[in-house]
């Protein structure tokens, strides 16, 4: 991918017990991968595929398939999120 990866505390209740982590420019391929195989790990608690959040950290390939969008040219246009709270 190349891109950086933000990672950022993340406030649950009013306490930042929690991070998120973000991909930029993710390719389609890529998202969609990314974000089924981490969400069958059960490690998140919330995934975000661009504008579309799953507030349980569960995406289904469909769903993936469906909220990944296509690359630019070479270039990847997703933006992926992934929450976890400790």
């Amino acid at each position: 991918m190349g891109r950086a990866v933000t990672v950022a505390p993340a406030s649950t209740s009013g306490f930042n017990n929690g991070f998120t982590v973000t991909y930029e420019k993710v390719p389609q391929d890529a998202c969609i991968q990314i974000a089924t195989q981490i969400s069958r790990t059960g490690l998140t608690n919330g995934i975000t595929l661009n504008s579309t959040a799953h507030s349980d950290g569960k995406v289904t390939t469909e769903e993936a398939s469906a909220q990944c969008t296509a690359d630019n040219g070479s270039t990847g246009t997703n933006k992926l999120i992934f929450t976890i709270n400790g």
